[in-house]
């Protein structure tokens, strides 16, 4: 159950920021500068993602290395205690 639960966490972390990154554009931003001595105009451009982006992504992130330790952890065995009446387990070590 728990692979099962790795695999769809990260799939779907995989996907989602995709389907993110798609969705939200860097906003352009243009700086000009002018040297006033010698006429040279600079046009320099930035490119930033809003906020919502980057914590959009960082709980991907978290959600990913999530998944990616339940698909490699490993289950406990059980077996049942036999002197006990109720059904109660105890773990294999």
């Amino acid at each position: 159950m728990k692979r099962a639960i790795g695999i769809f966490l990260t799939l779907s972390s995989l996907l989602t920021y995709l389907i993110v990154d798609m969705l939200y554009d860097p906003v352009k931003e243009t700086i000009t500068t002018t040297d006033m001595e010698s006429g040279v105009t600079t046009v320099t451009v930035h490119y930033q993602y809003p906020l919502m982006f980057w914590v959009i992504c960082f709980i991907l992130i978290i959600s990913f290395i999530l998944g990616i330790y339940f698909i490699l952890a490993k289950e406990k065995l059980y077996e049942e205690c036999s002197l006990c009446d109720t059904p109660e387990y105890t773990s294999i070590k």
